[in-house]
């Protein structure tokens, strides 16, 4: 029993040594593309890659070509560019959580807007009427000082400090008016975005709700785009329809929304185009109409002749890109 046990047990340490030693050959393809077989790898080998063989010539595995600097350069920008990719679509994750937390409509982004940029046309007015007082004031003090010299007499060390400071004022006033006006159209253009992104945020909602919809004759009204070059002819005349059918004028036109001013009377009717992604890699032109947040204006929404604005997109469509 012990000579058998002996006799497996050397076995295996021949076998394991068979395995320990036997020797792996390399193949690769040389520069001229011929097909050469190595006992050990080399540096040309290792930048074409090659294929990894026992003594049997059975296939263990293959080595794909080790990367240049170039290569290895790439991936880390790659890498970098993804991370980036990643951190800007968190930061806007959060930008949309805020901005649909703060308002719960476009009409409160655009009331929001409109207190800003009226507080601000205050400041303007009140820095204008003080520009006109201190140019009133310098006036007044170069007359002064024109006396003195027709009377041959030096002008006041006074006068002199005052009409200095007079002008100081008023190149200080014109440097706040400037950033006034600065700040205002950086207020229109932050409004600008956050109206454009709440309408893309509201869109993808009530597409995604689409199966849920109301039918009172309010819900939105989609046109699916067929193709890319048909959607850019549907989104010209979306523009068209909405400044032919609006109370108010259009305020913004950009590539994936169109918006008319907002419904100040109980008989207005807003209209918003939202150009959205659809499924297949396709678009959708979805159109929204509203009316004044009031019983009048629920009232007047549900009118035959808003309904028929609703229901009339879709054939003025069709018509005209047929």
């Amino acid at each position: 029993m012990k000579k058998m046990q002996w006799f497996y047990l050397t076995i295996s340490l021949l076998l394991v040594s068979l395995i320990v030693d036997s020797k792996n050959y390399y193949r690769y393809k040389n520069s001229k593309g011929a097909v050469e077989i190595k006992d050990q790898i080399t540096p040309q080998m290792e930048k074409v890659g090659y294929d990894v063989f026992n003594e049997m010539g059975t296939l263990i595995s293959h080595v794909n070509p080790s990367k240049t600097l170039a290569e290895l350069d790439q991936d880390r920008l790659d890498k970098i560019e993804k991370r980036n990719i990643k951190i800007r679509q968190n930061q806007q994750i959060r930008k949309d959580a805020d901005l649909l937390r703060q308002f719960t409509s476009v009409g409160d982004i655009i009331r929001n807007r409109d207190s800003q940029l009226l507080a601000l046309e205050q400041r303007i007015r009140i820095q204008n009427s003080k520009a006109n007082l201190l140019h009133l004031q310098l006036e007044d003090q170069q007359q002064q000082a024109a006396t003195y010299e027709r009377l041959g007499q030096k002008v006041a060390k006074s006068l002199s400090k005052d009409m200095q400071n007079s002008r100081d004022q008023i190149t200080n006033n014109l440097a706040n008016s400037s950033l006034l006006e600065q700040e205002k159209f950086r207020v229109e253009k932050s409004f600008e975005k956050d109206i454009i992104r709440y309408k893309d945020l509201e869109s993808m909602r009530l597409t995604l709700r689409k199966e849920g919809k109301k039918t009172d004759g309010t819900e939105p009204v989609i046109y699916n785009c067929p193709d890319s070059q048909t959607c850019n002819r549907a989104w010209q005349l979306a523009q068209i329809y909405a400044r032919d059918n609006a109370t108010g004028k259009i305020e913004i036109i950009t590539n994936t929304l169109i918006l008319t001013s907002r419904p100040e009377e109980n008989h207005h009717i807003a209209i918003s185009f939202s150009r959205i992604p659809a499924p297949e890699n396709k678009m959708q032109i979805v159109l929204e109409l509203s009316c004044s947040n009031t019983e009048q204006g629920v009232s007047f929404c549900l009118t035959p002749s808003i309904k028929g604005i609703r229901k009339g997109y879709l054939d003025y469509i069709r018509e005209r890109l047929n």
